[in-house]
Formats: structure tokens, C-alpha cells, sequence
């Protein structure tokens, strides 16, 4: 399989054909036997599984959160300006909610969050985080709905 700069994909198929496979040997949890992955031209196997892990972002259908502040949920690596977190939040249409509760520096209530607030979250969460590959493992599954931005 080989996939260009920009181009979109969907893997489909019915339980067993190998979709979840695809997305372990991408994380680099698994090793496989033939061929390999290359993201701009260099194999991931090259890399230790930290430095695969920074090329890319994923979003499944269990959002990931964790007790700490919202900033530290939108950019868990905290290299992201206050400008940079507020305009991906915007952009999903949390920033009202958050910004009315207290802003980036609030402690992230889990329990407070619907499931598509909290797949909203997530996204914010990629698009502070510029990953060479984005990855939607039935992201919105779960979700009734996400606005169209």
C-alpha cells in the first residue's frame, strides 16, 4: 500500500479483514513479516515506537482523556501557545463552554462531558498536535453528530 502527501484513505471491511492490524502496525505494536511503512520516504521501523508515535495522530471511538487540566488535554506535550489551543478549540466549538467554565487552566471533569464533546476534545487535540498522519478509528461512532466547521 502506498499512500501520497494529502491523500485521503478509508480502510473498510468486515471483522477479521484486517483493519485493526493495519492501525497496530502503524502504532508499531506489532511486527510483520513482509513489507513496510514510510511516512515522507522513511520506515517507520527505524524508529523507536515514541518517535513513530510523534508523526502521527489518532482518534478513536473512545475518546482518551485524563484527569489534569483542559490545556494539558489539548496539548499533552505542552509546546502549544495559549493563541494555538484557543483557535483549535474554536474551531470545534468548545471554546464557549470552556471559556464560561473557567478556561484552558479548568480541571477536566470527564463526567461532565457528552461523548461528542469529549470526540471534540480530541480533535482539538490533533490539530494542536500536527501529526504527519491522521488516523479515525470510528471516531465519530459513537457521536449523534458533529458541526460542520
Amino acid at each position: 500500500m502506498s499512500i501520497r502527501a494529502g491523500e485521503k484513505i478509508a480502510t473498510c471491511g468486515p471483522s477479521g479483514s484486517g483493519k485493526t492490524t493495519l492501525l497496530l502496525a502503524l502504532l508499531g505494536m506489532i511486527q510483520f513479516e513482509q513489507g513496510n511503512i514510510c511516512i515522507d520516504g522513511l520506515d517507520l521501523s527505524d524508529y523507536s515506537r515514541a518517535e513513530t508515535r510523534t508523526k502521527l495522530n489518532v482518534i478513536t471511538q473512545d475518546p482518551f482523556l485524563v484527569a489534569g487540566t483542559i490545556r494539558f488535554n489539548v496539548d499533552p506535550l505542552q509546546g502549544a501557545s495559549d493563541a494555538k489551543i484557543i483557535s483549535a478549540l474554536q474551531k470545534v466549538r468548545l471554546w464557549g463552554k470552556i471559556k464560561k467554565e473557567g478556561g484552558l487552566d479548568m480541571a477536566m471533569k470527564v463526567t461532565a462531558w457528552s461523548q461528542g464533546q469529549k470526540q471534540l476534545l480530541c480533535l482539538a487535540r490533533a490539530m494542536v498536535r500536527k501529526g504527519k498522519v491522521l488516523i479515525l478509528d470510528e471516531a465519530t461512532s459513537r457521536s449523534v453528530y458533529l458541526h460542520s466547521t
